[in-house]
């Protein structure tokens, strides 16, 4: 071989290598995928204790993390994202809770709810992914943070217009205690909200209650 061909070869490898290195630098790599696969297979699988498809696997070059799309198995309408979330101790973090609660699959768990609160506001019955892990609501109601919880959570808020001091506090956190203990029945850990608000405008003040029912099912009263 002649050396000018030496030459052409030689650069023609750095060039693919360089151009490799940058593929997987932006795109991940795919022995990587596949093993963040099943990790986040096994982590889903653990939480909710049901089987998983996976659509598509993808790489946050801006944050270094994997990211995928996934669907309960039967359920492909049902989709939603896991990803790798160094804010959660499981290395993990799911909006399945989210996606659960726009479909039919959560029709059952709704009712309970409706039964245990008949008063509870309809119009903010709804889960909502947390923005803020900071976010402060009042005087010894815990952050999001505190509870704690993941920028990628899933929070459901149940809010119930009335006086807590006027109400029969013991039903009330028996209410609460028999929602947290369905919740594990049905292998649906999510962060549950129950606010107890004066008035229909949703201000918080000293009056306000806020109890807190946490993925693995601790009681955080606020």
């Amino acid at each position: 071989m002649s050396r000018r061909k030496v030459i052409l070869w030689s650069v023609g490898l750095l060039l693919f290598i360089l151009g490799l290195t940058i593929y997987f630098l932006f795109n991940g790599t795919p022995w990587e995928k596949n093993n963040q696969e099943k990790e986040m297979q096994q982590f889903l699988e653990n939480k909710y204790q049901m089987e998983f498809v996976f659509k598509k696997m993808s790489y946050n070059y801006l944050s270094e993390t994997y990211q995928a799309y996934a669907y309960p198995k039967g359920h492909s309408d049902v989709e939603f994202m896991v990803q790798e979330d160094m804010d959660s101790k499981a290395g993990y973090s799911d909006t399945y809770p989210k996606a659960f609660w726009e479909s039919e699959l959560s029709r059952e768990l709704k009712e309970k709810i409706k039964d245990l609160f008949p008063n509870l506001d309809e119009s903010n019955f709804q889960a909502l992914q947390i923005v803020e892990r900071g976010e402060y609501f009042g005087k010894g109601i815990p952050t999001y943070q505190q509870v704690p919880a993941s920028h990628l959570d899933t929070s459901i808020s149940i809010k119930i217009i009335g006086n807590w001091e006027r109400m029969d506090q013991q039903m009330e956190i028996d209410k609460i205690k028999e929602l947290g203990q369905y919740l594990k029945t049905i292998h649906f850990p999510v962060l549950i909200e129950v606010w107890y608000i004066e008035d229909n405008i949703h201000n918080i003040n000293e009056n306000t209650k806020a109890f807190f029912i946490t993925e693995n099912g601790a009681i955080i009263e606020g």
